[in-house]
């Protein structure tokens, strides 16, 4: 993995998820979003496949029916597959290692907090 901004390299890090500066230029690295997305969808595809093969969905299906068993099942899957995410999170990427991001900080994440916005404001406001 290789840091967007300046090319250096940079060691993963299960804080690199939330957003971690890079040592050589301070730029705020993230893995992409697409990245995060596949592995979420890895572990809900290795819950549903357990669950599958450990035969829960027989508990469900005589006590109730076909259609609830199903969704029983399935919503089964969702707390195995966060307990998969732990695991997968600290795995997967040192085998095949995320792409890296900038993160661009926007007024939604800074809540409009800025040093620009306030002396717009006050500038503006101010007689």
């Amino acid at each position: 993995m290789s840091c967007p901004n300046c090319r250096e390299v940079v060691p993963f890090q299960k804080e690199l998820f939330r957003g971690m500066p890079c040592k050589h230029c301070n730029s705020t690295l993230l893995v992409s979003q697409t990245y995060s997305r596949a592995l979420v969808l890895l572990a809900l595809l290795l819950a549903e496949a357990l669950l599958w093969v450990g035969n829960i969905r027989t508990l469900f299906y005589p006590t109730l029916g076909l259609p609830f068993g199903v969704l029983a099942s399935f919503w089964l899957g969702f707390p195995v597959a966060f307990f998969l995410l732990t695991v997968i999170v600290r795995t997967i990427p040192r085998w095949f290692p995320p792409t890296l991001v900038l993160r661009h900080w926007s007024t939604v994440t800074t809540l409009g907090l800025s040093h620009d916005q306030e002396t717009t404001t006050i500038a503006s406001s101010g007689k």
